[in-house]
């Protein structure tokens, strides 16, 4: 991994996601190039570098996938959740202050390479699979470093479950996704990017 400085750089604490949806119902997802791994809706931290979620969402969404936001989002879900990123946790309350939102786009599909390794539509069918492949992978023992790409970012399980794209998920399921989420890095960013 190469780096731009030698002290590894802390959490702002919040984040943005958004669910781009097209007109069958199916969801816009990347899958991640660096850690946390599998696929997921585009996200990003906020105040890293922007004044407010608004701009972090368009930003985000220009910047993983090559789309243009147009109209106003709207709010699906707000909340923390003490999911952990590559960087050293937030003080004092590790984890993310979340707002998913809904968003239209417009343009032609550009995957960001390096930060994703592609975007695809999938199906909410395809969408559970990948839910049901991540519990899987941490019901057998499997760690956050060795989750396999065709599987759903952990943090998700929770936040589809909370904005109403995965239903029929038990306790036990969470409980499963959240103690995966909740694992921190083998080595947290340093800055810089492979």
């Amino acid at each position: 991994m190469s780096t731009t400085n030698t002290t590894a750089k802390r959490c702002c604490g919040t984040s943005v996601g958004v669910i781009i949806e097209n007109p069958a119902g199916d969801l816009l997802m990347v899958t991640r190039g660096w850690w946390p791994k599998g696929t997921a809706p585009v996200a990003g931290h906020v105040k890293d570098a922007h004044t407010d979620v608004a701009s972090a969402l368009v930003a985000e969404v220009e910047e993983e996938v090559g789309l243009t936001v147009v109209g106003a989002p709207t709010t699906l879900w707000r909340g923390h959740l003490p999911n952990l990123c590559a960087s050293l946790p937030a003080t004092p309350r590790p984890g993310h202050e979340w707002e998913v939102a809904a968003a239209t786009v417009t343009g032609r599909l550009r995957p960001a390479p390096g930060e994703t390794k592609g975007a695809a539509w999938y199906t909410p069918t395809q969408v559970g699979a990948l839910a049901l492949a991540t519990l899987e992978h941490y019901r057998a023992g499997g760690t956050p470093a060795e989750q396999p790409d065709a599987s759903l970012e952990a943090v998700w399980i929770r936040l589809l479950h909370e904005t109403g794209h995965l239903k029929g998920l038990t306790v036990a399921a969470l409980d499963v996704a959240e103690q995966a989420y909740t694992t921190p890095p083998g080595e947290y960013w340093l800055g810089g990017r492979p």
